[in-house]
């Protein structure tokens, strides 16, 4: 399968458009018509290229799952002089459908130092040789239903406890 390039892309809606042109001005169809169609044919590009990031495997913002096998992890710490508020990507497969029948996906999450220090801690477990599992950690609420720490300026935090993978036991021969 041939596999298109942004540039390829590109060529291919700037082609799209030429013949939108082309039949615009020699059609004789009134210029409502013609005004649809090119409104038409503009938010397919703009929903076209909203849809293309999740396919190419960049990071979801979408909610992780209650339980996970932490497979990989990138830290963005936040910068000061950009404004940058940094982020802590994870890459894992969801247990729900049982270990190793998940295929691996990206996530990403926003950055909070308790975070940042509960991943490095994994990661260098993980670069030991021991797996990882890690799972969801509801936000405790205050007693007017907000979260307790509002710090964020209304950012949803989130928070996961990582856990050893236990040794599988094996039948006695």
């Amino acid at each position: 399968m041939i596999m298109l390039s942004q540039a390829g892309l590109v060529a291919a809606y700037v082609l799209i458009a030429l013949l939108l042109v082309i039949v615009s001005l020699y059609a004789r169809f009134n210029w409502q018509i013609k005004a649809l169609i090119v409104v038409l044919v503009s938010t397919f590009y703009i929903v076209t290229y909203c849809s293309f990031p999740p396919l190419m495997g960049w990071p979801t913002d979408a909610k992780l799952p209650e339980r996970f096998n932490l497979v990989a992890m990138s830290v963005e710490e936040p910068n000061k002089t950009s404004g940058d508020p940094g982020h802590i990507y994870l890459w894992l497969t969801n247990l729900e459908k049982g270990p190793g029948r998940d295929q691996p996906r990206a996530y990403s999450v926003p950055f909070s130092a308790s975070l940042h220090a509960k991943v490095v801690d994994a990661g260098t477990k993980m670069r030991k040789g021991l797996p990882q599992l890690g799972e969801l950690v509801e936000e405790d609420l205050g007693p007017n239903g907000r979260p307790s720490d509002e710090s964020r300026g209304g950012q949803q935090s989130v928070d996961i406890d990582f856990f050893d993978l236990p040794d599988p036991l094996f039948p006695e021969k």
